[in-house]
């Protein structure tokens, strides 16, 4: 088996059809589809049953949150090239068929391979990120330096390299950055230049939702997913990270929120933020953003 193409899912009965049909019209045929409820209490078990190619297995467990869907669908896999597809986009046609080629171009050696992914809002598309730099760079330093987030669907990784390296399910965001960034530590990469995977964002998705209104609790628990990194796997990254890139990074993911803050006029939360922000780093900048924040507060604005 070459691919296989995991679907976390939690009451996504209504996306999911879209999703799982665009996996049945690939034009590349050696793949197996592994959909993992995560406690779904919508209908989603018998939008699943509709399909009943032998390639398709459903699994349902108690709500466990989407690390602990995915590292089950990693257990039950047995293609060479574990990808994740999450249950509101889609993929083109030739999607597979364009990165099994590539594949065979490289060798067919394990490897992380990262593709492009458009971004699909009100039904127009854009390129999500640049692509990744291929050799001769520390790639780690790079994504450090220029505050790259990698989503779990920008990439197919080699089965293998999964044996010891699962989600750390105590993570509940940034989770996939955490784990691309122990692969990038261990294992070869390669950027190619293909495309086919769509992320739709709409009303209901964490992003379009995140930005509208920022918790505090998620600005901690992301703050505390780059601080575990750092703490239980210094191991890994101390050949190619310094503590002060780690406080580089985050300080760009504190700021990131603050904008968002103070762009919803989430005064109180902003003023948090800056906190953290002073804790992180004591800078000139940081220190006037944050009396800023304390006159915004005591006016009520």
């Amino acid at each position: 088996m070459r691919f296989c193409i995991v679907i976390p899912t939690y009451n996504r009965a209504d996306f999911l059809p879209k999703a799982i049909e665009s996996v049945l019209a690939q034009t590349f045929a050696d793949w197996e589809l592994i959909i993992v409820d995560d406690g779904s209490t919508d209908n989603t078990k018998d939008v699943v049953s509709q399909y009943s190619n032998r390639r398709i297995t459903y699994i349902y467990q108690g709500n466990a949150e989407r690390s602990a869907a995915r590292n089950n669908g990693i257990a039950h896999s047995a293609g060479e090239y574990v990808l994740f597809l999450d249950s509101d986009d889609y993929y083109l046609s030739n999607f597979l068929a364009d990165l099994n080629s590539e594949i065979e171009k490289n060798g067919n050696e394990p490897c992380l391979y990262f593709h492009n992914v458009l971004i699909e809002h009100n039904g127009k598309q854009r390129p999500f990120a640049e692509p990744l730099p291929n050799g001769g760079k520390n790639i780690l330093n790079f994504l450090f330096n220029e505050s790259r987030v990698i989503g779990v669907w920008q990439a197919a990784i080699a089965r293998c390299f999964l044996a010891e390296n699962m989600f750390d399910t105590r993570i509940s965001l940034w989770e996939d950055t955490h784990l691309f960034f122990r692969l990038l530590a261990q294992f070869p990469f390669k950027q190619l230049s293909v495309q086919g995977y769509v992320a739709v964002q709409h009303e209901q998705s964490t992003v379009i939702a995140g930005s509208r209104q920022v918790k505090m609790a998620d600005v901690e628990r992301y703050i505390l997913a780059i601080n575990d990194l750092e703490d239980n796997y210094w191991n890994l990254f101390s050949k190619y990270l310094t503590e002060k890139d780690f406080q580089n990074y985050r300080d760009s993911k504190l700021n990131m929120y603050l904008y968002m803050a103070r762009t919803n006029c989430q005064y109180d939360v902003a003023y948090n933020i800056a906190k953290l922000v002073l804790k992180n780093r004591f800078s000139l900048k940081n220190v006037v953003t944050c009396l800023k924040l304390v006159v915004h507060k005591i006016i009520g604005r």
